[in-house]
């Protein structure tokens, strides 16, 4: 398996995304609003971005590599919806 680098974090208030992965500065963004949720919760939007270092898309073989660390995602992107 290839090593990545990991990526520079940050955290900060955010209305419409959980997330983002900024590939030009190789950095995740968190929303601060997390905070109030589950780890579960916490650790898919954190796969989420990470797995766009590997696929920078929605592709399926992007959700193949989610699912391969957080086999419930559908589960939990739908709460996170709500």
């Amino acid at each position: 398996e290839d090593i990545i680098e990991m990526p520079k974090m940050k955290i900060r208030n955010m209305k419409t995304r959980w997330g983002v992965y900024n590939k030009k500065n190789h950095s995740v963004t968190l929303n601060s609003q997390l905070i109030e949720y589950s780890l579960e919760k916490l650790d898919y939007v954190i796969i989420h971005e990470l797995s766009h270092i590997i696929h920078f898309d929605h592709s399926s073989s992007f959700w193949q590599l989610v699912s391969k660390y957080c086999p419930n995602y559908k589960k939990i992107r739908k709460e996170l919806k709500e």
